[in-house]
């Protein structure tokens, strides 16, 4: 069993690892009154059956129909008895669940979330909406070609298992069954690797004992994971009878626990951070070439990459992804001081605003012990941002240049992409 505490700013963090591997964050924030918690369990899509996909996105619905000694209706009722805005959800690696509340309601919300995670009924009465839910998810994929750029953008430029989409496939959910499914959730339920994450207006003391009385007899196993297999990557263009082209491309990039990710994630909003952006501006407003375009930086925990996404017509398709990489290659000779002094305004401003947010600062330590492998202050979050000057700036984007890309088209007709910059 090991601690850490950390003090940034007015607030303080604490850090526990249990013996079963589970591990607690606590940041105490004074001056709010509400608590919230980001539970991630590495059951999502990653490690899904390679032959049921999209389990992990049916399990996330089904787990929270009745747990412990209540059923479906009784949890539901309990939970907004207490006021507990909440969600599940099924991602790459993880599930996520996440409840906000007022802090006094804490110790009556975490002994419910031990029931969903260790005790859950899984009922019979619940798959069938479950799965439905799923493939009603699929269904709307269809109508939303935006969307399914970005499955079919994220399943050829990342490595099997990890550019899977999350919602899965149909003739999979068709397949499944509840014992199945009950099955894949017993082989795949673990301690080991899990992160709650806890912010607001709570103590650490009172928050760990609550967490070793209801998740300390967590079983504890190696999180379930599957073959990793090369990326496809390259040029796909999926044939639709459309009056939209949308076009998508991605390059790899540098991770997020990389310590030039943030001039990365700089660099993302001169591009694209906004109607005053490089993408917007040029592409869009000078041009009139597409009705939406930008660019944005997404990392696992050791695998990063830029993806960028434009919607057009199909007149001036080949002209916009023209364009789209001109604009690409041009960032790579600098930035402007002033781009980057609002880039960095941004940046700090979501960071102060995010800092007021109990249900914010949980997901964001969360996310950063997942990434670095503890929390962040805000006042770290910003002295990081600041550090980054122009002449650094322009000495990572010099190099590093696009480099080969992955290109995802959908449209009545493929669109032209040089050789030299396929994957």
């Amino acid at each position: 069993m090991s601690t850490v505490n950390t003090a940034g700013g007015k607030a303080r963090q604490d850090v526990m690892t249990f013996p079963n591997g589970l591990t607690l964050l606590v940041e105490s924030m004074p001056g709010v009154r509400s608590a919230a918690m980001t539970l991630l369990t590495p059951m999502g899509a990653a490690s899904d059956p390679a032959n049921a996909l999209g389990s992990a996105n049916v399990l996330a619905d089904w787990i929270t129909r009745g747990a412990g000694e209540r059923d479906n209706r009784a949890l539901t009722d309990y939970l907004d008895s207490l006021g507990v805005q909440r969600s599940a959800s099924a991602e790459t690696v993880f599930m996520r669940f996440s409840a906000s509340m007022l802090a006094d309601k804490l110790p009556e919300v975490l002994p419910a979330y031990g029931d969903i995670l260790l005790r859950p009924r899984l009922p019979e009465s619940g798959f069938g909406p479950a799965r439905d839910l799923a493939m009603q998810q699929l269904d709307a994929i269809e109508d939303e070609p935006s969307q399914k750029l970005n499955l079919l953008i994220k399943a050829r430029h990342f490595a099997e298992p990890y550019g899977r989409p999350v919602v899965g496939k149909k003739e999979h959910l068709n397949a499944l069954t509840p014992d199945a499914l009950r099955k894949d959730f017993q082989s795949r339920s673990t301690a080991r690797g899990s992160i709650l994450a806890v912010a607001g207006a709570v103590e650490f003391a009172a928050v760990r004992d609550l967490v070793e009385q209801h998740f300390g007899v967590w079983q504890s196993q190696e999180p379930v994971q599957q073959p990793v297999h090369a990326a496809e990557g390259g040029v796909f263009h999926e044939q639709q009878a459309s009056n939209q082209v949308q076009i998508g491309l991605a390059f790899d990039a540098v991770a997020e626990a990389d310590p030039d990710s943030i001039v990365l994630q700089l660099a993302m909003n001169i591009l694209s951070g906004g109607m005053g952006a490089r993408l917007f501006s040029e592409i869009r407003e000078k041009q009139g070439l597409c009705y939406a375009v930008s660019a944005g930086y997404m990392s696992l925990k050791h695998i990063g990459a830029v993806l960028g996404y434009a919607g057009t017509v199909p007149e001036r398709a080949q002209k916009t992804l023209d364009s789209f990489l001109h604009e690409l290659q041009r960032f790579s000779s600098g930035a402007q001081q002033d781009e980057l002094d609002r880039a960095q305004v941004g940046m700090k401003a979501r960071v102060i605003m995010n800092g007021e947010s109990s249900a914010a600062r949980a997901a964001a330590i969360a996310h950063d012990f997942y990434h670095y492998g503890r929390p962040r202050t805000l006042d770290e979050l910003r002295a990081r941002i600041e550090s980054v000057d122009l002449k650094r700036l322009n000495a990572f984007l010099e190099s590093h240049k696009i480099g080969k890309l992955t290109v995802v088209t959908i449209g009545p007709a493929p669109l032209a992409v040089p050789v030299d910059l396929i994957g």
